[in-house]
């Protein structure tokens, strides 16, 4: 015969599953879920730029990687800045291998940019880097 732990473990293995199985969501026909709006910000189309100078910056519990960036001298930018203007740019710390190889290799990167703030000309946030 079984003993008394072996029976009050079987008890609590089903009880546990019960639970379990209670607790997963049942789909309703019909039903989507509830889509979250995004806030628009003053995006730039893609712009090109040479890395200068980047560094990892870790304040508090954010991590955020910023880069010197020099655009190209001989031909016009998105931005309205002169050819050639140094600004800097602010991304997440993915971008900083990004930022990172285009030094070494001496070659361009892309980004799309959002203003830092209406007032800053050369302050931008990178939403995506490439190379």
């Amino acid at each position: 015969m079984l003993g008394k732990t072996s029976v009050s473990m079987m008890v609590l293995l089903a009880a546990a599953s019960l639970i379990g199985i209670s607790s997963i969501h049942q789909y309703i026909e019909a039903q989507t879920p509830k889509l979250q709006q995004v806030q628009k910000t003053e995006s730039v189309p893609i712009v090109k730029g040479r890395v200068l100078f980047a560094t990892l910056t870790v304040q508090q519990a954010s991590k955020t990687c910023t880069a010197t960036v020099e655009l190209p001298g001989d031909e016009p930018n998105t931005l309205g800045l002169q050819p050639g203007t140094t600004i800097r740019v602010d991304g997440p710390t993915e971008s900083c291998t990004l930022f990172g190889l285009s030094k070494i290799g001496n070659t361009q990167i892309q980004f799309d940019a959002q203003r830092m703030s209406p007032s800053s000309k050369t302050a931008f946030r990178a939403t995506q880097v490439t190379l």
